[in-house]
């Protein structure tokens, strides 16, 4: 990871925890201490997997699990976990899947808690786990012993969401659009041997939608 992409993350986290301590000194309104969540939708990357022009990344699910708690009223801390998967094709021809499963601790910044809608901020950090399934006619092109390696990597991810309680107290429907930074390197395998090397960036851009379930608790 570059120094300038660590500095901005850095720099994003204290934004947000800066912005959450001031906050929560004017917090007066009860809210809800612990809460669950999932959610899924539509990801894409936002831009070419490798420096190779003609291989490109197609558009492909996401889905995910939260738990959350509220530190106070402006600021929430949990744990994250989301699966993705893309399809990876070079011209005519599909390579495979790229699938990444994302643990990430995950922290909210959130405006004044109105009802219906309850807008947040959110930065998370954490470690992706990457994989690649070849495609049957990627095997028949290269050979059977041929196989795509993906390296694990540093996760991070920033976006914005709300949750909406249009139908229930304590159940809102949530909604999200977050990106996610995950690069590595990876390697391209023929009879357990490296033929070829490259940088790969699966960082992506998701919208997701789903639900969350405050669970009810006094006020602090």
């Amino acid at each position: 990871m570059k120094r300038r992409d660590f500095a901005c993350c850095c720099g994003l986290i204290s934004i947000l925890i800066l912005f959450g301590g001031a906050a929560g000194a004017r917090a007066e309104e009860p809210y809800h201490a612990w809460s669950v969540g999932a959610r899924g939708g539509p990801s894409f990357f936002t831009q070419d997997p490798v420096t190779d022009a003609n291989i490109t990344g197609a558009l492909g699910p996401t889905f995910g699990g939260v738990i959350v708690y509220d530190l106070h009223p402006f600021v929430s801390f949990g744990f994250e976990a989301e699966w993705e998967q893309h399809k990876i094709d070079r011209a005519a021809l599909t390579l495979g899947d790229a699938s990444a499963v994302s643990l990430l601790i995950r922290f909210e910044a959130h405006l004044k808690r109105t009802r219906p809608v309850s807008p947040y901020f959110l930065f998370a950090g954490g470690y992706n786990l990457n994989s690649f399934s070849e495609e049957g006619a990627y095997l028949a092109a290269c050979g059977e012993d041929c196989r795509i390696h993906i390296d694990n990597g540093f996760a991070i991810k920033a976006g914005f969401g709300a949750d909406m309680f249009l139908l229930f107290e304590h159940a809102a429907i949530n909604v999200e659009i977050a990106w996610k930074y995950n690069r590595g390197d990876v390697d391209f395998l023929s009879g357990g041997n490296v033929v070829g090397s490259d940088d790969f960036n699966a960082s992506s851009l998701s919208v997701a939608l789903g639900f969350r379930y405050h669970f009810p608790v006094n006020p602090f």
